[in-house]
């Protein structure tokens, strides 16, 4: 019985933590001052790797692009401005980290994104518009 309790704890903790943690950054970027999401990438496209890479999403208001940066992995740059489509058909089962494909203006291919569905209303609002993020 203890260890359900303890389990129950941890996921209500864990929920408020991360709840807390959107609402710092909203804040953060309303106050002009920059934000790092935890979030996971992937390259898509010919002689990309499947897996995704745990890091985080650095994003400054106003900013014309935001970064990716990942332990022992190249930073890469996402231009604000692009285009989000429908997340990948096999993270159905995971909702609470939402996968979505977004598109930078004139790439080729796109960048799978993966964060928990509490930061997509900021990750959309700040790469679709730069400045949009501020103003959110």
């Amino acid at each position: 019985m203890g260890e359900l309790a303890a389990e129950l704890m941890a996921l209500f903790a864990d929920g408020f933590w991360r709840t807390a943690r959107v609402a710092r950054a909203r804040r953060r970027l309303a106050a002009g001052r920059p934000v790092r999401i935890p979030c996971s990438a992937r390259a898509a496209g010919p002689g990309a790797r499947g897996d995704y890479v745990g890091g985080l999403l650095r994003i400054a208001p106003g900013a014309p692009a935001a970064a990716f940066t990942a332990r022992g992995r190249a930073r890469v740059v996402l231009a604000a401005g692009g285009t989000f489509h429908d997340p990948e058909p096999d993270t159905w089962y995971d909702q609470d980290w939402a996968a979505t494909a977004y598109r930078p203006p004139g790439a080729e291919h796109p960048v799978h994104l993966q964060v928990d569905s509490r930061y997509l209303p900021l990750l959309h609002a700040a790469l679709t518009a730069p400045g949009a993020a501020k103003a959110g």
